[in-house]
């Protein structure tokens, strides 16, 4: 069983801001020495992440001034840059000691896919001379990319749909995504197994706390405590966790909460989470279920509740979407799912079940709502989402003057509509039909004037000159055996060695 796990940071937004000072575009000298600090405070926790020790030896040491203003200083400098690089290698390797005898750190090196040329460097540093300046700045500057790639992006954004995406957008060692979806697969797994013992108990109606099936509910809750929260959180999102596959078991359009049996299933998984291992579980979902929303084309569409072609529903296994079902058919899948993300949203908002979210993080949410409102007015689950939240929240009456001056989609139609009607053109058949004539009589004047032009051109066109035989020659030039002089017409000016 998996222990919970603990980090030095308090909030993944925390953690986000330190990759801010370190990787953003906009980071500066300033901002790298305000990470620096940060990680400093981090690498006192016993629960610090092992790269974080070496992330902060190799910006410690690529903030000093480079290049160098004299000869000790150099000489300084590649100490340090050649002692970090050193300490990068072996704090990467050493983890994969574990034999009773020792592996050459190339081999080990190539498991993680490091570059070889960290390998040679860390071996010419540790037992030859030192290697040049130059080359340990360079060598600096790939160690620290090399953790950036491998390490804290995984650590920031850790729920990848699969391998493959995960490996493109943050061009990721294969091996780092596979442990990636693994641990998806994985969180997944969990989720299912919940789902499935409290339905059963739901069904049978228990309630007893010592039986097997609870016995088997706290022992998903464990596990579950030692996993991260972002792949946690999208799991949930997908379709057949917090929104169940069946249409008919999600909330109606007029429905402003969850399901009463999703709710006995989700409630206490989320709130025991949010108030042991995961506390910044209900911002995480929250966010995450608002992307979803505002991004339409992107929600996943559940093809259980789509007709086949031979009528039978299908699976996740099954065809896909496109083929499964008409247009308005995964339209309407899509709103549905859509809409059972965003009760969710609501029920979180009103902190009604123990999930509870921060004042300034609702307004964070809201705002980031009414600006998607400006681009999807005429999304009508985003519209219901809107007025819902001021219903439950009288606090953001103030900030929502701006939905009220937004075109309702009816409206837009109608004016369309009245536009079109406004271009029609009344169209008499005999005025019709005698421009046609005029039109046809223009058309073969100007045939007419044409063919008399062509005429005219062919007469005056000069005659041209035939072109004098071969044979012809100059009386007056000399005539050599087996060779003749050709004529104007015939010369053509070739390249030497071309065939005439």
């Amino acid at each position: 069983m998996k222990a919970p796990r603990r980090v030095p940071w308090s909030s993944h937004a925390e953690l986000a801001e330190l990759y801010d000072f370190l990787f953003s575009p906009s980071a500066t000298r300033e901002t790298r020495q305000r990470g620096l600090a940060r990680m400093s405070i981090y690498i006192s926790s016993p629960s610090c992440p092992s790269f974080i020790h070496l992330l902060h030896s190799l910006v410690a040491v690529e903030l000093l001034p480079y290049p160098p203003r004299d000869a000790a200083e150099a000489q300084r400098t590649r100490m340090m840059m050649g002692m970090a690089i050193v300490r990068f290698v072996n704090g990467m390797v050493d983890p994969l000691q574990t034999g009773p005898y020792a592996r050459p750190i190339s081999h080990l090196a190539a498991t993680l896919g490091l570059p070889p040329s960290l390998i040679s460097l860390r071996h010419r540093a540790t037992h030859e001379d030192l290697p040049p300046l130059p080359l340990l700045h360079l060598a600096l500057a790939q160690s620290i990319s090399y953790l950036h790639h491998n390490s804290f992006l995984p650590l920031l954004s850790a729920s990848s749909s699969s391998s493959s995406s995960t490996a493109l957008m943050f061009n990721e060692n294969p091996l780092v995504a596979e442990r990636s979806a693994a641990q998806r697969k994985r969180v997944d797994g969990l989720v299912k197994r919940w789902k499935k013992v409290m339905k059963s108990r739901l069904r049978e109606k228990e309630v007893r706390e010592e039986d097997e099936s609870a016995r088997e509910m706290r022992r998903v809750r464990k596990a579950l405590e030692g996993e991260d929260g972002e792949v946690l959180v999208r799991v949930l999102a997908e379709v057949g966790g917090l929104v169940p596959i069946a249409a008919r078991k999600r909330s109606t359009n007029k429905s402003t909460s969850p399901p009463t049996p999703s709710l006995k299933i989700w409630d206490p998984l989320l709130v025991h989470l949010s108030t042991t291992s995961l506390p910044s579980l209900p911002s995480s979902l929250a966010s995450h279920i608002l992307e979803i929303l505002l991004n339409p084309t992107a929600a996943a569409v559940p093809s259980a509740a789509l007709p086949t072609h031979d009528g039978l529903g299908l699976g996740f296994g099954g065809i896909q979407p496109a083929e499964a079902g008409s247009e308005e058919e995964i339209r309407s899948e899509r709103e549905s799912y859509r809409w059972g993300l965003g009760v969710w949203l609501l029920y979180i908002w009103g902190g009604e079940g123990g999930l509870v979210l921060e004042q300034e993080e609702k307004k964070g949410l809201y705002r980031k709502l009414l600006s998607g409102l400006l681009h999807l007015h005429e999304d009508q689950v985003l519209r219901r989402l809107h007025t819902s939240l001021v219903g439950i929240d009288p606090s953001l009456t103030g900030l929502s003057d701006l939905v009220a001056i937004l075109p309702h989609p009816e409206e837009v139609a109608e004016e369309e509509e009245v536009e079109l009607k406004g271009l029609e053109m009344d169209v008499d058949e005999k005025e019709a039909e005698k421009n046609e004539k005029d039109d046809e009589k223009l058309l073969q004047d100007m045939e007419q004037r044409l063919a008399s032009f062509e005429h005219k051109l062919s007469a005056n066109k000069p005659t041209p000159s035939k072109p004098a035989p071969a044979s012809v020659q100059s009386s007056n030039e000399p005539s050599i055996p087996g060779w003749r002089r050709l004529t104007p017409q015939e010369w053509t000016p070739r390249p030497i060695g071309c065939p005439v």
